[in-house]
């Protein structure tokens, strides 16, 4: 599960890279404090790295610790619509709330839209897939 999450991410930043060399920019600031527009990160890998501000990078830092740890989690409110707490009573939920839970597959925390195959072939057929495209992306 760690390599098709580490490929996923490899694949979002390829297409970051991508996106900024088309000219695709967010608007607004990427630092108020250092009068940084988004618009005005040089392009390139390492010119990039550089333009990011030190506070920018302890925020990135400590979002991706949160998210590995799963410190970040929502504490666990009782009420309609909860689900099962994990550790320290939080609950284990992803990014579109959906939880994780012990009867489902590692990983799985997509909504009701979220694409699963039934047929163990086909599953570990688009997995392989996803890997392979992955480990491409990481390799840039």
């Amino acid at each position: 599960i760690m390599e098709i999450k580490h490929g996923r991410a490899a694949m979002l930043g390829f297409i970051h890279v991508i996106a900024t060399h088309a000219g695709i920019r967010l608007p607004g600031y990427l630092s108020i404090a250092n009068d940084l527009k988004f618009a005005d990160m040089p392009i390139g890998c390492f010119a990039s790295l550089e333009a990011v501000p030190t506070a920018g990078w302890l925020q990135i830092m400590l979002t991706t610790c949160m998210v590995e740890t799963g410190a970040g989690n929502l504490p666990e409110y009782p009420g309609p619509g909860t689900v099962l707490a994990g550790p320290m009573g939080l609950k284990k939920a992803g990014f579109f709330g959906e939880p994780q839970l012990d009867s489902k597959a590692p990983g799985d925390i997509g909504g009701p839209l979220w694409t699963r195959y039934d047929d163990p072939e086909v599953k570990a057929y688009k997995l392989n897939i996803e890997r392979n495209n992955g480990r491409a992306a990481m390799m840039g």
